[in-house]
């Protein structure tokens, strides 16, 4: 599997590894409680792609973060349908100061 590199590398079950791959954006809700309350979100990106965030620990900590642009960093794969999805190892919000 070829990604965007970060030169990081991170083991998989079978032996293989994944690199870590950086995805820039903004933090948009993708689904709802029956209060209106965020459930998941995902990352959208300036070339119009969309990564879906996975529900771990550090995952869930971007529920706060919606409308924000961040800098995620992770490991990017396909899930069903085609949608791309980021298992997250870390992130940073982007300001202006931090360009």
């Amino acid at each position: 599997m070829r990604r965007e590199f970060l030169g990081k590398e991170v083991k998989k079950k079978r032996g293989t590894v994944d690199k870590l791959t950086t995805v820039r954006g903004i933090v948009i809700p993708v689904d709802w409680d029956e209060e209106g309350n965020a459930l998941a979100v995902a990352i959208s990106s300036p070339d119009e792609q969309e990564y879906l965030i996975e529900q771990d620990e550090k995952g869930k900590e971007l529920i706060g973060l919606i409308r924000q642009e961040i800098e995620v960093s992770g490991i990017v794969r396909k899930a069903i349908k085609g949608r791309k999805t980021i298992a997250v190892k870390s992130y940073r919000l982007k300001t202006s100061e931090n360009p």
